[in-house]
């Protein structure tokens, strides 16, 4: 495994329990989203996962070696492991979206034309190379989320930890950082998606775990997940519109369970398309 949460528990400083011996691991090139309620501690796992907070019991392991807290030990697990957190406001602070998405890789040190193909690349790989020079001040919601997510990979990470990235997006703005998370994964990095989005997650995760009461009860593919019937049980979660449809669907003869079941609209049409035209 790339990156490994084993049984850790971690408590805030009222003593309340947010973690209770929680495991995740996280295998390279993945797509996997992690669901779970407003509320249910999904942000504090990440925390856990780059290092910004440190467990009270268990243990995270990155390439099977548990991670030490020291500043070396910390600069080699936030070197692979990049997180983005649910407020760009909480990210970005440079004058422009060129400085912005240089602070990482000059920290580590990087010479001015290393950093400088680093941030280029971030840009293109975000689609914004045209914002380089833009006030990020003056930059809509969608893009201070792009810059965000591009002053993290200009770090080269090879687990990239996403807070909620859909947050406050319009429909198309949440199209468009899917298909961006798709094609990173298949660079090579492990995607990681914390959400309660569920109609993307369906859509977009190769794998989903359940996050709720401090664990994480369910871990699978979509349909192993959402086909459980326990899922029901998990407070604040529903079934994708997509898996709801086709349920009905099949029940009505209008789709084949042979078919699978489709996760998205255009897999959908397509699957009732073909149940048509077998007559």
């Amino acid at each position: 495994m790339m990156l490994e949460a084993r049984d850790v528990e971690y408590r805030y400083e009222d003593e309340s329990q947010a973690l209770q011996r929680a495991s995740l691991a996280i295998r390279a090139r993945e797509k996997l989203a992690i669901l779970g309620p407003n509320g249910a501690r999904k942000s504090t796992l990440l925390s856990l996962l780059n290092g910004s907070f440190k467990p009270f019991a268990g243990e995270v392991l990155l390439h099977g070696a548990p991670v030490t807290y020291s500043r070396k030990g910390l600069t080699v697990l936030r070197s692979a492991v990049g997180l983005v957190l649910q407020d760009p406001d909480d990210q970005l602070f440079a004058a422009t979206v060129f400085e912005d998405v240089s602070f990482g890789p000059l920290n580590l040190g990087l010479s001015t034309a290393d950093a400088r193909m680093r941030v280029t690349h971030a840009l293109e790989v975000m689609g914004i190379e045209e914002l380089s020079h833009r006030p990020t001040h003056l930059l809509s919601f969608g893009q201070r989320k792009r810059v965000a997510i591009a002053g993290v990979l200009a770090m080269s990470p090879s687990v990239l930890l996403l807070d909620e990235p859909t947050a406050g997006l319009d429909p198309q703005g949440v199209e468009e950082l899917a298909a961006t998370l798709h094609t990173l994964a298949g660079q090579g990095v492990a995607v990681v998606v914390a959400t309660h989005d569920i109609d993307m997650a369906y859509a977009w995760a190769e794998r989903v775990a359940v996050f709720g009461g401090g664990k994480i009860p369910m871990d699978g593919t979509p349909d192993e997940v959402f086909s459980h019937e326990g899922f029901s049980a998990c407070g604040g979660l529903r079934m994708p519109t997509i898996h709801q449809v086709s349920k009905g669907l099949m029940e009505l003869g209008l789709m084949s369970a042979q078919d699978g079941l489709p996760r998205s609209v255009a897999d959908l049409l397509r699957c009732v398309r073909t149940v048509r035209d077998r007559g």
